[in-house]
């Protein structure tokens, strides 16, 4: 459990993230992030120093710090600059919604939480299929339709637990536009299958945004991510920031090419020649170009209807029911939590992970095997009588615990029993 615990912490110690590529409106690697919106304080002392300048028609990487969080999504607008105040400008220019992040890596993701850098994309790489859209970046097109001038690039993200959204905004210079250009696009909003945040519902972003009217072909509306294997201008920029932001510093800095980024104020690598990603085809061994699975389904011949087995059902549980008692004003709670075995067990351990401080004083039915530094998650054990449960059998732990005293009552963000 030493894994788990340490996970946890995490979002004590960093929550919140911001824009990281293109640079954004403060770079300073300890900035607070900032809840209010639409935009960050454009901060005279940490603020852009580097030029974000495009043409219509580049690709730009879009990323951002993952600060130990995984799970979500991220909506990505851009409105002109001076226009930037307003909530309104940027729900009404939305370019895309993409997946927040987090470690694909087995047993690297647990509760909305991974230790940061979280195998986010280095600079001098850049996603370039629609389908590898979990590690912290995506790319995006500029119009072609907009007016030379200035513009500022938003980014709207609820991660991991956390039950309010950050905003962070980046000033890029355009031109090369024809704005006479006119492209209407559709009312639908295109979203890539992501880890969900534990809080903030997808609907959530979706709720008054609308596609923004922009040409991503020449003479059309197109489509921006037609040609994203295309290599980004900003290529090099690397959106993992610095390390100081990680649970687990040294072993961050281990994380591949991490120890390249030498300046955490404009955090990049040194590329070299790259060279663009091939288009999607039907026989890369890559699942892209809206496949069903690798290499079939969508614009490739019909995947076979034998597919192989998938993961095996191996939860030990078919029903997790937890019930509480608690009084908001009292700072007093029961819970009791009631498991359903699926299979017979010879022991077993259950995790109750909770959004706060949560002060267990007794508990029955089980051992403490457990808790971590915060009193947010604990971890309860068999006793020596009641660790074989027969099939249909029930595992019941049961505590009486107190909590700061408040306007609501401690939430169970997540629980799971295993065979020990």
């Amino acid at each position: 459990m030493r894994l788990l615990v340490l996970l946890v912490l995490v979002g004590s110690v960093f929550s919140h993230t911001w824009m990281t590529c293109p640079w954004s409106f403060d770079v300073d690697p300890g900035r607070p992030a900032d809840t209010t919106g639409p935009c960050e304080g454009e901060n005279v002392w940490h603020g852009v120093k580097y030029p974000n300048e495009y043409k219509a028609g580049d690709r730009m990487k879009v990323g951002w710090t993952s600060n130990n969080h995984a799970g979500g999504w991220v909506r990505i607008a851009l409105a002109p600059y001076g226009q930037h105040k307003s909530h309104k400008a940027f729900d009404e220019n939305v370019m895309k919604i993409t997946c927040y992040g987090h470690d694909q890596r087995p047993g690297k993701t647990i509760y909305g939480d991974c230790q940061h850098p979280c195998n986010a994309r280095p600079g001098c790489e850049y996603q370039a299929y629609e389908e590898d859209a979990n590690r912290f970046d995506t790319t995006i097109k500029i119009p072609y339709n907009l007016a030379d001038g200035d513009y500022v690039l938003q980014i709207k993200s609820a991660m991991s637990s956390h039950p309010h959204f950050y905003y962070s905004c980046a000033k890029i210079s355009i031109t090369g536009g024809n704005p006479g250009l006119k492209c209407p696009q559709g009312n639908l909003l295109v979203v890539p299958k992501c880890l969900k945040g534990t809080s903030v519902a997808l609907d959530e972003y979706t709720k008054g945004s609308k596609p923004a009217q922009f040409c991503y072909n020449k003479d059309s509306a197109g489509y921006i991510d037609r040609d994203m294997h295309k290599v980004p201008k900003n290529v090099q920029c690397d959106p993992r920031l610095t390390c100081a932001v990680s649970i687990n510093g040294k072993g961050c800095i281990k994380e591949h090419k991490m120890k390249d980024i030498t300046n955490d104020w404009k955090p990049e690598q040194i590329c070299g020649e790259i060279k663009p990603a091939p288009a999607p085809t039907c026989d890369d061994g890559i699942q892209n170009q809206g496949e069903e699975r690798i290499d079939c389904g969508g614009p490739c011949a019909a995947c076979p209807v034998t597919l192989p087995p998938t993961t095996p059902a191996d939860r030990v549980y078919s029903n997790f029911e937890f019930k509480k008692i608690a009084y908001a004003y009292e700072g007093y709670m029961n819970g009791n939590a009631i498991v359903s075995v699926r299979h017979q067990i010879n022991g077993w351990k259950m995790t109750l992970f909770f959004d706060r401080k949560v002060d267990i004083s007794q508990y029955w039915g089980g051992d403490l095997d457990s808790v971590n530094e915060f009193k947010t998650v604990y971890v309860f054990k068999n006793k020596s009588w009641n660790g074989k449960v027969s099939p249909g059998g029930k595992v019941t732990v049961g505590f009486e615990a107190s909590f700061d005293i408040g306007v609501d009552t401690p939430i169970l963000m997540a629980k799971d029993l295993v065979q020990a």
